[in-house]
């Protein structure tokens, strides 16, 4: 057979329509460039602020930002794809999509029903990765898991009754506190709220963009990020502890060059790292991950671990200077090989499935 079409073609899918669309653009990119070319075809698949699907040329892979991109769709010789169209283009999808929409089951859901296998978790397990209120439940009933006090906040509850909601939130804490949107990520909509005089700022703030606002206790200590790689049986990274000058990790922390400081492993003693190790597994198997996940949390002042945003959408982490690929490194694998691996896994968890992917 030739070895061109026994090739796997990879559509890396990226953009998308959520406040994160520019972190899956960067993480899209440097996927779509280092996929090993000896096993796999990359397709590069830009999904636009329409939630439209276009298969994009070097030129475009390129550009900046995603309204670089959409504004030169046509004239750069983008192509259009519609859904019936992706099982002929593509024989896996790569998702390196973040937020609504792509990390939140709704995209996975698209996939199944194309039967395209993808990789990642699936539906249910994506949808509890960008829910803070529904993880949290699931992540109860397992019963090994530590989580930080929190309350869940309706906006009809807060329009109704301010005065209400905000004795319900002093009888359970103290300030300061930490409000945040039940379903966006890369820390946008959040507020450390010192005292209740800001209290509805913060509210307002994550009410932007959700309908119901995550109430959190503020942890002090060292804030870590771990992956966890698999299917059946998975196993935990060493750690990486995430440095940065402020009192919340905030998303210009997470994405602008110097502005925070990985160090992998954590610098902590080895009982704790084994800690949270078996924190970040537990979660991973309690919602029911595939493939790659990143658990991250806190380590407090005391020394207890905390998991505080368990991220299942096998998306994150995917940027150019990532600390999931020092992770990977200290694992063993070159880059080229832990997307290798990724994808190993998404076809072996799709293969042994029964209905969509659990």
């Amino acid at each position: 057979m030739n070895n061109q079409v026994s090739k796997i073609k990879i559509g890396v899918i990226f953009g998308g329509s959520s406040s994160e669309k520019e972190v899956s653009l960067a993480g899209g990119r440097h996927v779509y460039q280092h996929l090993d070319r000896s096993k796999f075809i990359p397709v590069a698949i830009f999904w636009d602020s329409q939630l439209k699907f276009w298969q994009i040329p070097e030129s475009l892979i390129i550009r900046n930002t995603c309204k670089e991109i959409e504004e030169n769709l046509e004239s750069k010789g983008a192509k259009r794809i519609f859904l019936e169209q992706l099982p002929e283009i593509i024989d896996l999808a790569f998702l390196v999509t973040h937020g609504k929409y792509g990390d939140d089951g709704c995209l996975q859901g698209i996939l199944e029903m194309l039967n395209i296998p993808y990789t990642g978790s699936g539906v249910l397990s994506a949808a509890l990765g960008l829910d803070k209120k529904m993880q949290r439940e699931v992540m109860k009933a397992d019963g090994g898991i530590n989580l930080p006090d929190y309350l869940v906040i309706k906006r009809s509850g807060w329009e109704n009754d301010k005065e209400k909601v905000k004795e319900k939130i002093k009888e359970k804490f103290s300030y300061p506190i930490v409000t945040k949107p039940t379903r966006e990520g890369s820390t946008i909509g959040v507020m450390l709220v010192k005292e209740e005089n800001d209290l509805e700022k913060g509210m307002e703030k994550a009410f932007e963009y959700d309908n119901e606002v995550l109430v959190e206790e503020y942890l002090r200590g060292k804030e870590f990020s771990c992956v966890v790689f698999g299917n059946d049986e998975p196993v935990a990274f060493l750690p990486t502890e995430t440095i940065y000058d402020s009192e919340i990790f905030t998303y210009d922390h997470k994405y602008l060059p110097g502005a925070s400081k990985k160090i992998t492993p954590i610098k902590i003693n080895e009982k704790i790292i084994k800690e949270i190790q078996e924190q970040a597994v537990r979660t991973f198997k309690a919602l029911g991950c595939k493939g790659y996940a990143r658990i991250d949390g806190f380590v407090d002042e005391n020394g207890k671990v905390f998991i505080t945003d368990p991220n299942s959408a096998a998306s994150t982490g995917m940027g150019p200077s990532s600390w999931t690929y020092h992770q990977a490194a200290l694992a063993g694998m070159s880059l080229p090989q832990f997307l290798t691996k990724i994808i190993e896994l998404a076809l072996e968890a799709h293969k042994n499935k029964k209905g969509p992917l659990q």
